[in-house]
């Protein structure tokens, strides 16, 4: 049986799987800490010297990337790898169908396959326009955002960008201080710096801050904090995580109407889906002034599979070979 190999390449995670072409859901799923290994091609050795199939049956790859694809060298926004897409043909085979997809372009395919049960709603709206635009979002290890058009006939249409880099505003006092925070750092504050891993140390360490405390944990150690209950500043922190998610899905809502619903997937908000479910974050994201009744119809969901990416990876095989 014919088979393509897959990988999600995130800032901290190298997740590699195989897929049978034609069939979406991963196999033998090996997540490698990027840190273990000096290159991608380091790491995929590894995987490839302990899979079950034999490269001759590997009809195509499909890497996700945590960056932009569209460079001559390929290079991940919070890792050090870096190659060509020549390097990766020529390292696979010449007879390999290859691509190179954004990791949240990736995402965006996965859409094509995912069912009601693979996801939860947040908020009253459920109801989606099957041939409108939609956003998907996730804050992991940085900010990934990528807006998806339904095709009929073909895959899902994903306009790329990096819109995690977008600038952050603020609402009310709170935000401003934690913005003037980040601003003595970094002078100019993009929404990654939030909305990410380290953006949820970011919001902690400023709310300790307004309460006269000199504090920074760690994202483990704020999840730690959040488990136990007894941090006060942790729990504020991840409703503010919460709420600044919120503001910059409407924002998004607003430059593109996306009756086709948004997806928030990977990442930290799967993991505390009850959170998020009794959050802020809707009350943010329609918090728009005259605007409100233009967002507030737009349905939101969290993607609780597992590996959204290597799903897109394996609905983008299947068309690379279906057309070669």
């Amino acid at each position: 049986m014919s088979h393509a190999l897959i990988a999600d390449l995130g800032g901290t995670n190298a997740r590699f799987a195989l897929v049978p072409i034609s069939q979406y859901e991963p196999q033998e799923v090996r997540v490698l800490p990027c840190d273990n290994y000096e290159s991608f091609f380091d790491a995929a050795a590894d995987y490839i010297e302990n899979c079950s199939v034999d490269m001759g049956n590997i009809k195509a790859v499909v890497l996700a990337i945590a960056g932009p694809v569209n460079q001559p060298v390929i290079r991940f926004s919070n890792n050090p790898w870096h190659f060509t897409r020549d390097e990766v043909q020529a390292y696979f085979g010449e007879d390999k169908a290859v691509a190179l997809l954004n990791d949240f372009d990736a995402v965006g395919h996965c859409l094509e396959i995912l069912t009601p049960a693979d996801m939860v709603v947040i908020g009253e709206h459920s109801e989606i326009d099957p041939k409108g635009a939609c956003w998907v979002v996730g804050a992991g290890t940085g900010l990934g955002i990528s807006c998806v058009v339904p095709q009929d006939n073909g895959p899902n249409i994903v306009l790329p960008g990096e819109g995690g880099h977008v600038d952050l505003s603020a609402c009310n006092d709170v935000e401003d201080d934690i913005l003037k925070f980040l601003r003595t750092r970094h002078k100019r504050v993009s929404a990654e710096r939030v909305l990410s891993g380290m953006g949820l140390e970011n919001i902690y360490e400023a709310l300790a801050l307004r309460e006269g405390i000199t504090r920074r944990l760690t994202a483990p150690e704020i999840g730690e904090a959040l488990k136990s209950g007894n941090d006060p500043i942790a729990t504020a922190a991840l409703e503010q995580f919460f709420v600044f998610l919120g503001r910059v899905i409407g924002d998004l809502v607003l430059s593109i109407e996306s009756r086709g619903g948004v997806y928030i997937a990977g990442g930290i908000v799967p993991r505390y889906l009850n959170e998020i479910l009794k959050s802020g974050f809707r009350d943010a994201m329609q918090d728009k002034g005259r605007m409100r009744n233009f967002v507030s119809p737009i349905p939101t969901f969290v993607v609780m599979s597992e590996y959204p990416g290597l799903m897109g990876c394996a609905c983008y095989a299947s068309y690379l070979v279906s057309k070669a």
